[in-house]
């Protein structure tokens, strides 16, 4: 029994230790990135361990300079290894495929085959263009994914922020992966990390993104709800103040009310950046059980 409370009380003094760290890098990383923008990423990817994963980079789903993706491997995988195909947010406006390589790392140490794709942003683009080269990504994963190892009857879709309207989009608006040459059952499934998925357009910079709508419904993931989309993950931090948590609550609800199958959860103390952190898959960098719950979402019949 003595030994027992030592054991114990040595474990507290560990666990005290890993949170302070951990507190200490949150605040470090999230001021960082609110200085920097998200090229700070790069920083993040310098610290992270670079584990096993085979990366495969600078394939084209497209002709323009803006249509590549890199795929990562697990260093063990078989021909039913699923995929996860992660677009990164940045206000439709920025981002790059290489500040996530953290990303498709982490994932493939998860034993999935992880594809990071970039999309042209405004300026240069306007909605909905975003969202159809997304679409020609997912398309070109479809057709070539075998070829690394990918199960083509386990492609999920998984987005941060902007990256999680894409996604989402992609499987509630009917339009964009048919034109592509996708239907829309193919995709296993939808993991939205801080998504805006139900979100008011008020920032002048945003605004002009979506200035190409016809109306404001169109740009917003929630409106074309049916109940026939796969099945979905939406994960949200309770502190997130720049797209509120009711995003994925707002959506949960409308999809299962249809017949959907939606599951949301919230973690405590994770802002909208925080949750972005939480996929660095690090022992000294740990904020919330997130990737663990892609796993469960994934592995779950």
């Amino acid at each position: 029994m003595p030994n027992k409370k030592r054991s114990t009380r040595a474990q507290q003094i560990v666990n005290g230790l890993k949170l302070h760290l951990n507190t200490n890098l949150l605040i470090a990383l999230t001021i960082l990135l609110s200085l920097n923008g998200c090229s700070s990423l790069n920083t993040l990817n310098a610290i992270v361990p670079d584990g096993d994963a085979i990366q495969i980079s600078n394939l084209s789903y497209g002709p323009a300079e803006k249509q590549k993706l890199d795929i990562y491997q697990p260093t063990t995988f078989n021909k039913n290894t699923p995929v996860i195909i992660f677009f990164y947010g940045g206000r439709w406006q920025s981002g790059s495929r290489a500040e996530y390589a953290f990303v498709g790392q982490s994932l493939a140490d998860r034993g999935y085959i992880s594809v990071i794709a970039d999309y042209r942003v405004y300026p240069s683009v306007e909605f909905p263009v975003f969202i159809e080269d997304a679409a020609k990504a997912t398309t070109w994963v479809f057709e070539h994914i075998q070829h690394y190892g990918g199960n083509t009857k386990q492609v999920y879709l998984m987005g941060h922020s902007a990256g999680a309207h894409i996604a989402t989009m992609l499987v509630t608006n009917k339009t964009y992966l048919p034109a592509a040459g996708i239907k829309q059952h193919q995709v296993k499934g939808v993991i939205s990390l801080s998504g805006p998925l139900n979100f008011k357009i008020t920032d002048d910079d945003i605004k002009a993104v979506f200035a190409n709508a016809n109306t404001y419904a169109e740009t917003q993931p929630i409106t074309f709800i049916d109940g026939s989309e796969p099945k979905m993950l939406l994960l949200h931090g309770k502190k997130d103040k720049t797209l509120f948590p009711s995003n994925s609550h707002s959506m949960a609800k409308k999809l299962n009310s249809l017949g959907g199958n939606a599951t949301v959860i919230t973690y405590k103390n994770m802002s909208h950046v925080g949750l972005l952190l939480a996929l660095a898959n690090a022992p000294f960098l740990y904020f919330a059980p997130v990737l663990d719950d892609i796993d469960s979402f994934i592995k779950q019949e």
